[in-house]
């Protein structure tokens, strides 16, 4: 990949942290997001102790698939084993972004799964959104963890940690966790109207018959 789609990439990744940060899905310096430098075993991750909505171009430290820093100078984010789990396992993923959602992290504090509730939603994660059970964030069994539950979802709840998302691009992955957070605050506002045990997957595949 030649220098100047590195660097484009580079701004691409800033452009999502900013708007992860505008959105609200991340505050101060907590989330990462990571993207895979195509046509090679690399990938650009954020730094530890950055604010996603103040990202520079030059901050994102290049790795390999193992998690070694291979550039920067910078300290790579602590949870680079999930991000790199995930690429080894899945190759048509291009980007991840690990956010603090407020809402769908709350769902994951309750032990609720978010669920499509809508007809637009249900074309993003049919299958709802799974929760992994807690792990110590930037550890060796939530990055196994993840791994696991990533290999048939694009977006997962990290028990007590925020919500984590992959795509082609890492402008997917952003707009899939958008769609995660929205998704849930309509989930919220429905259970509050009718009841937690109305919103299921099963009256999701009854309605839509799936």
């Amino acid at each position: 990949m030649s220098g100047e789609a590195v660097r484009d990439l580079r701004e691409r990744l800033c452009r999502v942290g900013k708007q992860l940060y505008d959105h609200g899905l991340v505050t101060g310096t907590v989330g990462n997001i990571s993207a895979r430098v195509p046509s090679t075993e690399t990938a650009l991750i954020k730094p530890s102790g950055v604010c996603m909505g103040f990202l520079k171009p030059e901050d994102f430290i290049l790795i390999d698939m193992q998690g070694k820093q291979l550039e920067g100078k910078q300290t790579m984010s602590v949870e680079t084993p999930m991000h790199t789990a995930i690429y080894r396992i899945r190759n048509d993923v291009h980007g991840v972004v690990h956010s603090h959602a407020p809402t769908a992290t709350a769902f994951g504090i309750a032990g609720i799964e978010i669920v499509p509730i809508t007809i637009e939603t249900l074309m993003f994660m049919p299958n709802g959104v799974p929760i992994v059970p807690f792990e110590m964030p930037g550890s060796k069994e939530l990055a196994e963890a993840v791994q696991d539950k990533i290999k048939e979802y694009d977006a997962v709840v990290l028990e007590n940690h925020g919500i984590l998302t992959v795509g082609s691009t890492i402008e997917d992955a952003c707009n899939l966790s958008v769609t995660v957070e929205e998704t849930a605050r309509l989930q919220f506002m429905a259970t509050l109207l009718a009841g937690k045990d109305a919103i299921t997957m099963e009256t999701v595949r009854k309605k839509y018959r799936t």
